[in-house]
């Protein structure tokens, strides 16, 4: 009977065991890895003459952060429907992007009837909208009640429109949304959300699929950042073992019939020209993104702090390092012949999110605060400061972005 008796008990302690180890697997099988989001944005393009602005969406922040933002919000004594309008008094490229009702536009319970146009009474508007670049360089801002404000926008390079760059220009402007990291509302040109993300992620071409050729598409021949000259000058080193593919309008070498998918296009080379067409701080355009996403190395240049946007620093050829087309081609035979350092370049698409650099992740975790839209978190910003008025100041007054980055009077 004893002997039975320690029988039933280890069969009870075994049974207990594996269904708690069961349960143990199922939780872990079915939690997901990551939460699927439905956006969508749509980058511009330098040569297309309208452009689209297109956040539609963005991760959520992580669970306590969201909390306490939306605690926050809460503190407000907002009513449940608030209404807020911006005027918009000048032209722009975004076509209707900035008419009429901003839709599902809302700050914890409260929705917002977020309202743009250039039918909008500036004399009544909660706040005015100016377009930097069709402004001309010439600062006609008014404010028509004390609690208005001015927003000043602009996705185009201060090298471009020196106006952005002039503080008794900008002085008269509240809010600025541009496509620096220290604006109230930021514009960039890739917004680090979920859909963006699994875009660059996508594993690149195997090595020896890839041509071993530089891949240079470029249409503005007189850019400011001298990137034309750059690859003038390459080109006409005439490469034995690496020659240079261009398709665009400057310099052309190659066969071109009708339009092409640029990103399709260049992720059959191991190198691609990525270089912008001004230098200046913040300023990074699609012209990278499509590079990451088609898997090929760019040959990047742009502003000083491009290690700050990047899932690895390592992931760009930065020409800046280099500095001339001699050392750029040696770096590209370097690469061409060692299969492993090459794909050591484009490591960072097989890592996880938790595994790329910490400036990466932190960006991943701010798209999350400029959701829903652009225009809907410039409604709140008018919002919140209709209840707690602000005193605004956009970049130039900012100590700490300025530190590296030179003011003009």
């Amino acid at each position: 009977m004893k002997g039975l008796r320690n029988f039933w008990v280890f069969a009870v302690v075994f049974l207990v065991t594996v269904g708690i180890l069961n349960f143990v697997e199922h939780t872990q099988q079915s939690r997901p890895d990551s939460v699927q989001h439905d956006i969508h944005l749509q980058t511009t393009s330098e040569a297309s003459g309208q452009l689209v602005l297109g956040r539609a969406g963005g991760p959520r922040k992580p669970a306590k952060q969201q909390h306490r933002a939306d605690l926050e919000d809460e503190r407000y004594p907002f009513r449940p429907i608030e209404d807020v309008k911006i005027s918009v008094q000048t032209g722009h490229f975004f076509g209707g992007d900035f008419e009429g009702l901003e839709p599902n536009c809302t700050i914890g319970k409260t929705v917002i009837n977020c309202r743009y146009g250039s039918s909008v009474d500036p004399h009544t508007a909660d706040a005015l909208w100016y377009h930097i670049p069709s402004m001309g360089g010439a600062s006609s801002v008014q404010k028509y009640h004390p609690k208005q404000l001015t927003i000043a926008m602009s996705m185009e390079s201060s090298e471009y429109y020196p106006a952005l760059d002039n503080k008794d220009f900008m002085r008269v402007f509240d809010i600025e949304t541009t496509y620096r990291s220290c604006s109230q509302v930021p514009i960039f040109y890739f917004d680090y959300n979920p859909n963006q993300l699994s875009k660059i992620m996508k594993p690149a071409k195997p090595f020896e699929e890839k041509k071993t050729a530089l891949v240079y598409v470029n249409s503005n021949c007189g850019a400011k950042s001298g990137r034309s000259d750059i690859m003038r000058q390459v080109l006409g080193l005439n490469h034995p073992t690496i020659p240079t593919h261009s398709y665009g309008n400057c310099d052309r070498n190659m066969e071109v019939n009708g339009h092409f998918d640029k990103v399709e296009l260049i992720s059959g080379y191991k190198f691609c020209v990525a270089m912008e067409n001004s230098i200046t701080k913040d300023y990074i355009t699609e012209k990278l993104w499509q590079a990451l996403e088609a898997g090929c190395v760019p040959v990047y240049m742009g502003p000083h702090n491009i290690a700050e946007f990047l899932p690895d620093p390592e992931a760009i050829i930065d020409y800046n390092k280099l500095g001339s087309p001699e050392a750029l081609m040696k770096e590209l035979e370097r690469l061409a012949s060692d299969k492993a350092a090459y794909e050591a370049k484009l490591s960072w698409k097989s890592r996880r999110l938790e595994q790329q650099s910490a400036d990466f992740q932190a960006k991943v975790v701010g798209s999350a605060e400029r959701q829903p839209h652009t225009r809907c978190q410039l409604c709140r910003v008018v919002l919140k400061n209709r209840y707690r008025p602000q005193n605004f100041t956009t970049c130039l007054w900012n100590e700490t972005w300025t530190r590296d980055y030179h003011v003009k009077a």
